[in-house]
């Protein structure tokens, strides 16, 4: 088994740069490697079964991770000080060995030359250890409001309508699948929208996914806004029914 030692990676349908996006990896986030192919390596993501292509120079070892990053970005610094110079950046969900460095900071590890080295110096409110579960998970997919849209995007660089309910859910201890059309097969119990609608419901059209963050508002990163963003729900309906998308379930998480 081997991680993500990059922020993140883009995982392509082949080995080619010109091929389409399937999702992201991120950092920590355990693969199988299935074989390589002229520095590719096809693999399995561990986190949800997604399969495709990705830069083998982007796979390594890496020190058993203890925590995860809940805030959309977590800037890492060369020492515990905050004015000391940037050492990179970890994405919402990166897995990370993490100890305590400093009043308030953690130092993050990773496998530098074969050795468990410190890599950088996070703030430690940005981090959670793993297993912790966020009790209010759709205010970390609101944390990523205003975040660019892209196609099999799935960090705060860029991300897509599933990729955002996924993160947010794996923050309240809900494991998901990628992409929506999986997800609407597997996710919660189908509701009446006539009924009502709480915070944390879901709402799916064909290729699409949003949640609802009250009863009249919907959050999805969606091409309309061009990035993740919040609207009335009856506004988002009528829009996509004018383009032959009519939503096709409301769920209960």
């Amino acid at each position: 088994m081997l991680y993500l030692t990059v922020s993140s990676a883009a995982v392509h349908f082949e080995p080619d740069h010109a091929s389409g996006r399937e999702t992201d990896a991120l950092f920590g986030e355990a693969v199988e490697v299935l074989g390589t192919h002229d520095g590719w390596s096809e693999i399995i993501l561990a986190t949800d079964g997604y399969q495709g292509w990705i830069e083998t120079t982007a796979l390594g070892p890496a020190p058993q991770p203890d925590h995860y990053v809940l805030t959309p970005r977590c800037l890492m610094t060369t020492s515990p000080d905050i004015k000391s110079p940037a050492a990179g950046w970890l994405p919402m969900m990166a897995q990370v060995k993490a100890t305590a460095s400093d009043d308030g900071v953690m130092a993050v590890h990773a496998v530098v030359a074969g050795k468990d080295k410190i890599i950088g110096h996070v703030p430690a409110h940005h981090l959670r250890p793993l297993g912790h579960i966020v009790a209010d998970w759709v205010a970390v997919a609101e944390s990523l409001i205003g975040t660019p849209y892209r196609w099999g995007g799935r960090d705060s660089i860029g991300i897509d309508c599933s990729a955002l309910v996924q993160l947010s859910l794996a923050a309240g201890g809900i494991r998901a699948m990628r992409n929506s059309g999986d997800q609407e097969k597997t996710l919660g119990q189908t509701i009446d929208r006539q009924a009502g609608l709480i915070r944390g419901d879901l709402v799916f059209w064909k290729g699409h996914i949003g949640i609802m963050t009250d009863a009249d508002t919907l959050l999805h990163a969606n091409m309309h806004h061009a990035m993740t963003a919040t609207e009335p729900l009856a506004e988002a309906l009528t829009r996509l029914e004018k383009l032959g998308l009519p939503a096709t379930r409301f769920a209960r998480v």
